[in-house]
């Protein structure tokens, strides 16, 4: 029997054959006190490949998020961030909480916006909120966006305008590497243009957890002690870091395969009569489309998607989110659109 076609999400990949073996015969020590041989060599490697000084490996990104803007900010402060980002949708909770941050969003549904968004944001904050800016994020590629690259010199501009006002600039990079295929701008510059950055492990790169956390000495200093107050120490963490260094070391470069299954399935369902692409046209390895009428809601849609083993993510229905990554080959694109098709349309069409 065919295993189901998984395109809710890149974080449903699973370790490679090569991964699991690194894994199994990773140097491990206790990685609180900073004796893991396996995840000190992860997190030097993240520094290296971003040009920046130290790393910290985290659980998830959401701890590595909320740590970087812990460091950075005091309570009441504000940070600027896309209305439509992970950091002010999912995870603002834990960083309006346990930061005590107010989040000025900027409406931006791709989640690109511009330098002159952000001075007006830092200009109307003590007006809106009543407080002071003190950290501007960007998320890279966008999530809610499809995947969209934040252009290396819309960030350069955003990175002058953060200086001119004394505030960093932190990228939540889940899927940097994507941006980097994508775009041919090398980690390093993603590097160079913000004062940290976050990327995650554990989605297209095919890591089964976790996510790091790379900037200077000093400032990582304060996100160990932030980490460390909320339940981010590990010990024998370099099982797991093992795999996210050999995804780091085998993983980045075939990315380029998913973003290109990603153009082919969206290409597919094109062709579905009903079906239209939202993110046309597809930058990395998100497809979001809608079916704009439909015949069924969405329990039916998703008992007889199942029957041909496909799933996909609700944004919101009639609204799907598609994702590839290494577990989806072309015969697998194939099917998802066969399967769609029947579904929207019926057997024989």
């Amino acid at each position: 029997m065919a295993e189901a076609v998984d395109l809710r999400s890149d974080t449903v990949t699973l370790p490679t054959p090569g991964m699991r073996r690194a894994m199994a015969r990773a140097k491990v020590g206790d990685s609180r006190r900073g004796e893991d041989p396996s995840v000190r060599a992860l997190e030097e490697h993240s520094a290296a490949l971003f040009g920046k000084e130290a790393g910290r490996f985290f659980p998830s990104g959401t701890m590595a998020n909320l740590c970087a803007v812990a460091a950075w900010t005091r309570p009441g402060d504000g940070i600027v961030a896309s209305s439509a980002s992970h950091i002010a949708g999912r995870e603002s909770p834990a960083v309006s909480h346990l930061a005590s941050v107010v989040i000025l969003g900027i409406d931006a549904p791709e989640g690109i916006f511009s330098a002159e968004d952000v001075a007006e944001a830092i200009a109307a904050a003590p007006r809106r909120v009543e407080s002071n800016v003190r950290l501007v994020t960007a998320e890279n590629t966008h999530n809610a966006g499809g995947g969209t690259v934040f252009p290396l010199a819309a960030l350069k501009r955003i990175r002058t305008v953060c200086g001119k006002a004394s505030i960093p600039l932190h990228l939540d990079g889940s899927r940097i590497f994507n941006a980097s295929i994508a775009s041919g701008v090398s980690p390093a510059s993603y590097g160079k243009v913000s004062n940290s950055l976050m990327f995650c492990l554990s989605k297209g790169l095919g890591a089964p957890v976790g996510s790091v956390l790379v900037g200077s000495r000093d400032f990582l200093k304060d996100v160990r002690s932030i980490a460390l107050r909320i339940g981010g120490g590990m010990r024998q963490a370099g099982i797991v870091a093992a795999g996210g260094l050999y995804a780091l070391r085998h993983h980045i470069e075939r990315l380029a395969e998913d973003h290109d299954n990603a153009r082919t399935l969206a290409a597919g369902l094109k062709e579905i009569p009903g079906v239209e692409v939202i993110n046309a046209p597809v930058e990395t390895n998100i497809v979001l489309f809608r079916w704009k009428m439909p015949s069924m809601g969405l329990p039916a849609f998703r008992e007889q998607l199942g029957a041909g083993k496909v799933l996909l993510e609700d944004r919101g229905f009639p609204l799907f989110r598609a994702v590839t990554h290494l577990g989806i080959g072309k015969k697998d694109v194939s099917r998802a659109v066969r399967a769609l098709r029947e579904v929207i349309v019926g057997r024989g069409s």
